[in-house]
């Protein structure tokens, strides 16, 4: 069993990401919130996600509209329209998902047949109500956007 008193707190720091203790306030030594963390942790994700999309575009040949102008032919390329899909209607729902692929073809990040498509697609996923769709959750799905194109 791992135990955090066994090891020492400024590498247990160190591998967390977290900050050490600050002296900035007069109260003492403050450490790092929990808020801070995953502030921080997203940030890192969503770098990770943009250096994702530009090396995808890269690999793709560019960035020319639409984005997706057909589904990859492929079991991985399925998988992936599969996993999109689930990430969406699991957040949203299948109403919301449904708007949001409508949005992606009015700002041309994918076809009217791909919509078509992926709408076909979004009739095996069960309806799970959700909540409406934030800016992090259309970055998410041009990521996908951008997977898809690059396996074409």
């Amino acid at each position: 069993m791992l135990r955090p008193s066994d090891y020492d707190p400024k590498e247990l720091r160190a591998l967390t990401g977290a900050a050490a203790p600050t002296h900035a306030d007069e109260e003492g030594a403050r450490w790092t919130t929990p808020d801070d963390f995953l502030g921080r942790a997203d940030a890192r994700v969503r770098a990770a996600q943009v250096e994702d999309a530009f090396l995808l575009q890269a690999a793709s040949g560019g960035s020319s509209r639409p984005y997706l102008p057909g589904l990859p032919d492929s079991v991985v390329g399925t998988r992936l329209v599969l996993d999109w899909l689930r990430y969406l209607v699991g957040v949203g729902g299948r109403e919301r998902a449904r708007e949001a692929l409508a949005l992606y073809r009015d700002v041309e990040w994918l076809t009217e047949s791909v919509e078509d498509d992926l709408d076909r697609y979004l009739e095996a996923f069960d309806d799970t109500g959700g909540t409406r769709l934030d800016f992090g959750h259309h970055r998410t799905s041009l990521l996908f956007v951008a997977r898809l194109a690059a396996l074409r």
